[in-house]
């Protein structure tokens, strides 16, 4: 029955272009597999440089819009990458900005981040305390 409902729903969000493509346990064992590839990215991200991160909730529809619009907004800081994930279902987008080598924050580069991700998250009707909250930052 929910195996039914998981079909059917994927199926949707498909027809409406909502999800592109994804993976879909088939065991417990595959199960066990996605979520340590899960707790892994916060690790491997920390160990590469400084990280700007930003827990944030979107509508679905825009989910990844705003990945896109920073992507754009930093194309001047190649030294800037974005590492994203997040759980399209509730709309929460783990948003990280990465300085591959760099350990300490740059003040530039926030005041690039901020308050211009806030605005973009405003403007779509999300929020900056998706599932952990406020942080330090915030």
């Amino acid at each position: 029955h929910d195996k039914e409902k998981m079909s059917l729903f994927l199926e949707k969000s498909m027809e409406n272009d909502y999800v592109v493509d994804g993976a879909l346990a088939q065991d417990l064992k595959q199960v066990q597999e996605m979520w340590e590839i899960r707790e892994s990215c916060n690790p491997i991200i920390k160990a590469q440089g400084y990280n700007y991160k930003y827990d944030l909730s979107l509508p679905i529809p825009q989910y990844y819009d705003i990945v896109e619009e920073t992507r754009n907004h930093l194309r001047a800081r190649p030294d800037a990458i974005l590492v994203n994930w997040g759980h399209v279902i509730d709309g929460n987008i783990h948003l990280n900005v990465i300085t591959p080598g760099v350990f300490e924050e740059d003040p530039e580069l926030k005041s690039l981040l901020e308050p211009f991700i806030f605005e973009a998250v405003v403007r779509r009707g999300g929020s900056i305390s998706a599932e952990h909250g406020l942080g330090q930052q915030k």
